[in-house]
């Protein structure tokens, strides 16, 4: 699902998120939609997914706090010589920058007969010049660059494309002390209606259901000795939620997903600690 154009009714203030910004080295956040602008997909790669150009050239993030300290505005960082080798990804002709360094991101028109929009969240508030304050940024914004208006990636990430770049190749992800890096796609987290036991978590390339504490879960046949194999227990009073069943057949009650049994896993770090003939749950 792509955006022709972007209906974004949230801002932020770069001054007051760069105290609290996610590190550069770690991981991008999760996108929190699956649309984005047209002209761009999400491809697969050695690493793992990315954006991409309609032509399967992958998307870099210039991360503008890595270049603070080189000037007053990032935004228009990469110039000449940085030009020879990155070529912006500027926005379609005609759409304007929503957002502006270090101020924050326009707040959108109110809906008709309201003086004026409540902030996106709690710790939000409408500035003065109409901006929304401490306010996380959303997936895709304009800001104007050194070229015109050009897409931010989550607020920080100025997008690019490596000159000569071949389809699919991530060679230069953290490149020039982790200033490039390739604009990774995590899914949005799906929202589940569970057990309060229940969590999800990120692995390989998709989510998976685990216990809360990071235990994966798992279900299938055990017909021999299952020291592995832990039926994840249910209240004893407890009632179904969802696609979340209670069977009380075994020594105690244990909850069922989608008709079938549920065991606990070791540690969640990849598909290895779910016994051999187990089988991940996802959402």
């Amino acid at each position: 699902m792509k955006l022709s154009h972007l209906v974004f009714g949230v801002s932020c203030l770069f001054a007051a998120q760069a105290a609290s910004a996610q590190p550069v080295d770690l991981p991008i956040a999760p996108a929190t939609t699956d649309s984005y602008p047209g002209g761009f997909k999400v491809i697969k790669t050695k690493s793992g997914p990315v954006y991409a150009t309609k032509d399967g050239v992958t998307l870099y993030g210039m991360d503008m706090r890595t270049l603070i300290r080189f000037g007053p505005d990032p935004a228009v960082y990469c110039q000449e010589e940085c030009q020879k080798v990155w070529q912006p990804m500027l926005a379609p002709e005609g759409m304007k920058p929503n957002i502006a360094y270090p101020r924050g991101f326009t707040a959108p028109p109110p809906p008709s007969g309201q003086a004026s929009r409540p902030p996106a969240n709690a710790n939000a508030s409408i500035g003065p010049d109409g901006l929304y304050l401490n306010q996380r940024a959303p997936d895709w914004t304009v800001i104007r660059g050194a070229n015109g208006p050009q897409w931010v990636y989550k607020g920080w990430h100025l997008v690019f494309i490596r000159k000569g770049d071949q389809p699919g190749s991530t060679a230069h992800d953290g490149a020039d002390q982790l200033t490039w890096n390739t604009l990774k796609f995590r899914p949005p987290v799906p929202r589940i209606t569970a057990p309060q036991t229940v969590a999800t978590a990120f692995m390989d390339g998709g989510y998976v259901l685990t216990h809360k504490d990071g235990r994966a879960l798992f279900t299938g046949s055990c017909k021999k000795a299952c020291t592995d194999w832990k039926p994840l227990t249910a209240p004893a009073a407890g009632r179904g939620i969802g696609e979340w069943t209670v069977s009380s057949a075994g020594d105690a009650p244990q909850w069922f997903y989608r008709g079938k049994p549920v065991y606990v896993g070791a540690a969640l770090e990849s598909a290895a600690p779910v016994p051999a003939n187990g089988k991940v749950l996802r959402p």
